[in-house]
C-alpha cells in the first residue's frame, strides 16, 4: 500500500487520529446490537464518534421517518467537525432521500461517505450531483456478531483508504474474465439500486467508466431483465471496464433460467471489447475490498490476474 492525494473531482480530507465521524441509519431500521460492535472498532482507531439520533428510530421498515433520517443525514453532512459518515446499514430507503437533499446540498461540508447496497443511491449523489468522491465499503451491521477473517480484511482496507492509504488488489483471475488493461474513474455498486435509479436524474453515468456491480438474493431473471436494461439505455455500449463483485443467494425460477448471474452478465457484455473481470470480493457475502467511487484506477485483466490499483 502507497499513500498519496488524488487530484480529481473533490477529494475529502483523509481522517487522523482524534478526528470525529458520524454514525448513521439512512435506510432500513437497526438494532443497538446490529452496530454497536462497529463503534468500538471505530474509536479503536484513534475516532471520536457522533451517533446520529435516528439509528435508535423505527418507522415501518425504515428506521425513522423520511423527514427523520433526512434531517440526521443534513446534520451530519452540514457539520465541519464530522469528517466521515458511516452508514449502519443498506435494505431500502435512501433513494427516498435523494429529491429533498437538493435543498440543503448548498451547506454541505467536504466528507467522506461510506456504505454499500442501498447506499449505492447515495452514492451516485456524492459522485454525480457533489462531485465527490464516497466509498463503497463496509457497514456496521457487517459485524454485528464480531469479526470474520473476511470482516476483518475489509476494515483494514477500509481503515487505511479512510486514513489515506489506498490498496493495490492483486487478485485471482476468473474463468468468464476479458483481458484487457484501462484507467479510468470507478463508479457503481449494488446492481438493482443502480438500475432503479436510471431516467431520474441520479442515474449513474457511465460513460467512459468502470462499472461495478454486485447484488444479492434476485432471480436470475431479474438479472437479465436488469441488465437488458443498461444494454438496451446504452449504459453498457460505452465503458472503459466492467468489474463484477459477488453476485450471492441467487434465486432460480421453475424451470431452471439455465444460466449463472455471471454467465447472464457475461453474456449481456459479449458484443463489446473492454477488459471484464468477475469475482472482485466485495458485495453481499462478508467480504467487502472498499473501492472510492469517482476515483480514477488503472484496472489491468491478464491470463495471471487481476490488478486494481488507485492512480495518482
Amino acid at each position: 500500500m502507497r499513500r498519496f492525494f488524488l487530484k480529481e473531482m473533490k477529494t475529502p480530507s483523509f481522517l487522523q487520529t482524534g478526528d470525529t465521524v458520524g454514525i448513521v441509519a439512512t435506510s432500513s431500521r437497526v438494532l443497538p446490537k446490529q452496530w454497536e460492535l462497529a463503534l468500538q472498532i471505530i474509536r479503536s482507531w484513534g475516532l471520536q464518534v457522533e451517533i446520529g439520533k435516528n439509528v435508535y428510530l423505527q418507522d415501518g421498515i425504515f428506521a425513522g421517518s423520511d423527514a427523520q433520517r433526512l434531517e440526521n443525514l443534513v446534520e451530519m453532512m452540514c457539520n465541519p467537525k464530522i469528517k466521515a459518515i458511516f452508514c449502519v446499514r443498506g435494505g431500502y430507503g435512501c433513494s427516498r432521500l435523494l429529491p429533498l437533499l437538493e435543498n440543503y446540498s448548498s451547506k454541505f461540508t467536504s466528507k467522506w461517505l461510506t456504505g454499500y447496497s442501498d447506499v449505492t443511491a447515495l452514492a451516485s449523489y456524492m459522485v454525480n450531483q457533489l462531485q465527490t468522491y464516497c466509498i463503497h465499503g463496509s457497514m456496521a451491521i457487517d459485524v454485528s456478531e464480531g469479526h470474520t477473517p473476511k470482516t476483518q480484511k475489509s476494515w483494514e482496507y477500509l481503515r487505511n483508504m479512510l486514513f489515506g492509504v489506498l490498496p493495490f488488489y492483486n487478485l485471482p483471475v476468473h474463468k468468464f474474465n476479458r483481458c484487457g488493461n484501462v484507467s479510468a474513474p470507478i463508479i457503481g455498486g449494488n446492481l438493482s439500486v443502480l438500475y432503479s435509479l436510471n431516467a431520474t436524474p441520479y442515474q449513474w453515468k457511465t460513460d467512459g467508466k468502470i462499472l461495478f456491480i454486485e447484488d444479492v438474493g434476485e432471480k436470475l431473471y431479474h438479472i437479465d431483465r436488469m441488465m437488458t436494461n443498461l444494454r438496451t439505455g446504452g449504459q453498457l455500449a460505452n465503458l472503459k471496464g466492467l468489474l463484477v463483485g459477488s453476485m450471492n443467494a441467487m434465486h432460480d425460477s421453475e424451470p431452471s433460467y439455465g444460466k449463472t448471474a455471471y454467465q447472464i452478465i457475461a453474456q449481456h457484455v459479449e458484443e463489446y471489447n473492454y477488459p471484464v473481470a468477475f469475482g472482485f470480493p466485495a458485495g453481499h457475502d462478508g467480504v467487502n475490498y472498499p473501492l472510492m467511487l469517482g476515483a480514477v484506477v488503472n484496472m489491468n485483466v491478464s491470463e495471471k490476474s487481476l490488478i486494481i490499483d488507485f492512480k495518482k
